[in-house]
């Protein structure tokens, strides 16, 4: 994924500045700041899968953002199964979604090329 490539960078840029002083650390500061700002982009779009259930119809699904059911992980116009960090925040934060989120497992979806 491409978090893992920006974290590499991340850190080499962070290990050049533990080495050099002066006006190379401000060319990696900027770099740095730049990168953080790309991850923080791709990790704010990335979509996960929420399995409740260790089935094949065990996925948090929602239809037309209200009615919350399990089945499988695939994606429609009318039914969403992909959800962001965000979204899974604020499910975590329902009191009438009975899931026991310490055993729920939350996968990337991966990217369509």
């Amino acid at each position: 994924m491409y978090t893992k490539l920006i974290d590499d960078q991340i850190n080499q840029l962070e290990a050049v500045m533990d080495v050099h002083e002066g006006t190379p650390t401000i060319l990696v500061e900027d770099a740095l700041s730049w990168l953080y700002k790309v991850r923080g982009q791709i990790l704010s779009n990335q979509k996960y899968t929420v399995q409740v259930f260790p089935n094949r119809r065990g996925y948090l699904n929602v239809l037309q953002s209200e009615t919350f059911f399990l089945n499988t992980p695939e994606e429609t116009s009318e039914v969403q199964t992909h959800f962001t960090q965000v979204e899974i925040n604020e499910f975590k934060k329902r009191k009438d979604l009975a899931i026991d989120w310490d055993r729920v497992i939350i996968e990337p979806v991966k990217a369509e090329n």
